[in-house]
């Protein structure tokens, strides 16, 4: 019976990548027209103002590929995340990537008043919105997530009940991916979990070196489609 599972295993992960590389594949396109969409907007100062802050938040995914996707999440792709946190069990959460704060609002809706968010954003334009999010159990950081441990250390903490990331794991190394796994799992309390949201399946293969229980789901509704990981320690 082994034998037969670990095949279906393989099967269901070569549909993944294989989907994954495909989203890929468009969204890679779909970057050559986006200066295009800028230059045409600027021509039009009224649809400039009125799309202002989308438009410099594409500015921002053009200037800095470590921004993990072209447009603010979806609120679908945010409650999906949100629930797949289980929040009502977490103290200390800790938020990779936090961009402008769309996810980050939604974690301080949801989290227990008793809780903490550590909320990472290394983007120095998108930590200036993000430091607008005023919540007294907040606490914001300008930092790299490779350097977690010593974020973490800094602000007296050495664990996490959940961490989130939409920091896209696909423009690190091999290596790299490798070493942030080892460090968020080691930081991660006993049960705790981390939620990935990626358009990429890069993180596939690898999280069940590091964590007990993986759970993969995949959100449509959002530009572009993510995948939304779950990992149980």
């Amino acid at each position: 019976m082994s034998k037969p599972d670990l095949r279906a295993k393989k099967s269901d992960r070569d549909v993944l990548d294989n989907l994954g590389a495909l989203i890929g594949g468009q969204i890679k396109r779909g970057m050559n027209k986006l200066e295009e969409v800028i230059a045409d907007a600027k021509k039009e100062s009224n649809e400039e103002h009125k799309d202002s802050k989308f438009m410099g938040y594409v500015k921002v995914f053009l200037d800095d590929p470590a921004v993990a996707a072209v447009t603010p999440s979806s609120r679908f792709l945010v409650d999906r995340t949100v629930k797949a946190m289980d929040l009502a069990h977490a103290k200390v959460i800790v938020e990779y990537g936090a961009a402008r704060g769309v996810m980050t609002k939604r974690i301080l809706e949801k989290m227990r008043p008793d809780a903490e968010l550590i909320a990472i954003e290394f983007n120095a334009a998108l930590y200036e919105e993000l430091k607008k999010v005023s919540d007294p159990r907040m606490t914001t950081v300008h930092g790299d997530v490779r350097e977690i441990e010593k974020i973490l250390a800094k602000h007296g903490r050495h664990g996490a009940d959940v961490i989130v990331s939409g920091v896209p794991f696909a423009f690190f190394s091999g290596r790299g991916r490798h070493e942030l796994l080892t460090k968020t799992s080691a930081l991660l309390n006993p049960g705790g979990r981390f939620v990935a949201y990626q358009v990429t399946t890069h993180l596939i293969p690898m999280l069940k070196d590091y964590f007990s229980n993986v759970d993969i789901q995949f959100e449509v509704r959002n530009m572009p489609p993510h995948f939304v990981f779950t990992a149980l320690k």
